[in-house]
């Protein structure tokens, strides 16, 4: 149970600063692009939908930073983006191997019993 709750407060903890990233990088984007791009970027939820869809690698590309920071910020996003990607990956290929192995390991229990 107690490991349980470990990853429980690992998975919010996780949220909530994936949450953070998004707002602050919002926020700086909205700060490059706003006087270039009012209409794109014209407020901050407007900044966090594109902080979003660049970081969910998603990218529509119907949206586009002209600022150098702006274009600094994107790539910042885009590469967090990729390596929680990755990281991912890497968790369920080896929680898949941990399942395995546990099954392995019970199956032999059973078969000695």
């Amino acid at each position: 149970m107690k490991n349980k709750i470990g990853i429980i407060r690992k998975f919010f903890a996780s949220i909530i600063l994936l949450l953070v990233l998004v707002f602050f990088c919002a926020c700086g984007l909205y700060f490059f692009e706003k006087n270039g791009q009012p209409e794109t970027f014209g407020s901050i939820s407007d900044a966090m939908w594109f902080v979003f869809l660049t970081l969910t690698t998603i990218g529509y590309s119907d949206l586009t930073p002209w600022t150098f920071g702006g274009k600094l910020i994107t790539i910042f996003t885009a590469v967090i983006g990729s390596l929680i990607g990755v990281a991912c990956f890497i968790g369920i290929v080896l929680g898949t191997l941990k399942l395995g192995t546990f099954l392995r390991k019970t199956r032999v229990r059973i078969l000695n019993r």
